[in-house]
């Protein structure tokens, strides 16, 4: 099978080790590809030592997203809506790509992320309980979380589930002594205080911009008045 061809296409987004590219031949897919300059700087030259025993390297992330897709199968049929789902992996002339599905808004664009909702004050109050039906999902379910903010939440929508939230990165434990994987209570008290933290991030940035734009209302109606 040829490679799938990305290096002529700009990324939809880039992360601090991955660029996000709409697959070529299926929109309803993304490929996520591990930068080269992030490959080089973490297991290049002078990297840490213990990294060099690493037989999966630069790879490990998607282990351990695979990781936890295969343990949320294992208790479901169903795939959970809250995490954006694994399909496969691709052979790309950027590398070895992981292959997920894209989550998309009602008309079919990107979804956008928790951060826009935000800033162009469409966080009101269905979207905020969305955003808590997601955290709680994810906190219910037995999915570890690495890490979670605004970034990686955007707010989807498909037939099924109508609007949701959809984490599309920061799953899998990161440490050396994974104990949020021995122990469902650790588990559960490491996502809710990451969720805790979403939410009141959201609130006070939500808060922020509704009170410049009541700011901006009040200057231009003080400017018309003063103009009569």
């Amino acid at each position: 099978m040829p490679l799938i061809e990305l290096a002529h296409l700009t990324p939809l987004a880039a992360g601090s080790t991955r660029d996000v590219f709409l697959h070529p031949h299926d929109n309803t897919l993304l490929i996520k590809v591990i930068r080269h300059d992030a490959i080089e700087k973490r297991y290049g030259s002078g990297r840490p030592w213990y990294k060099t025993t690493r037989r999966y390297r630069h790879f490990i992330s998607y282990l351990r997203e695979i990781r936890e897709e295969i343990a949320l199968r294992a208790l479901s049929d169903e795939h959970l809506p809250w995490v954006q789902k694994i399909v496969g992996f691709a052979d790309t002339d950027l590398g070895f790509g992981l292959v997920v599905e894209a989550a998309k808004d009602r008309v079919g664009n990107l979804a956008p992320t928790l951060p826009q909702l935000i800033e162009s004050g469409r966080f009101d109050a269905k979207v905020r309980a969305d955003l808590v039906a997601c955290l709680e999902g994810l906190i219910a379910s037995p999915v570890i979380l690495a890490d979670v903010h605004g970034a990686n939440l955007v707010y989807a929508w498909d037939d099924r589930y109508g609007d949701h939230f959809v984490l599309i990165d920061g799953i899998g434990s990161k440490t050396l002594i994974p104990l949020d994987r021995m122990s469902r209570r650790i588990n559960a008290y490491a996502k809710r205080r990451r969720a805790d933290k979403v939410l009141t991030r959201a609130d006070k940035a939500a808060e922020r911009v509704n009170t410049a734009t009541a700011t901006r209302a009040g200057e231009t109606a003080a400017r018309l008045h003063a103009a009569e």
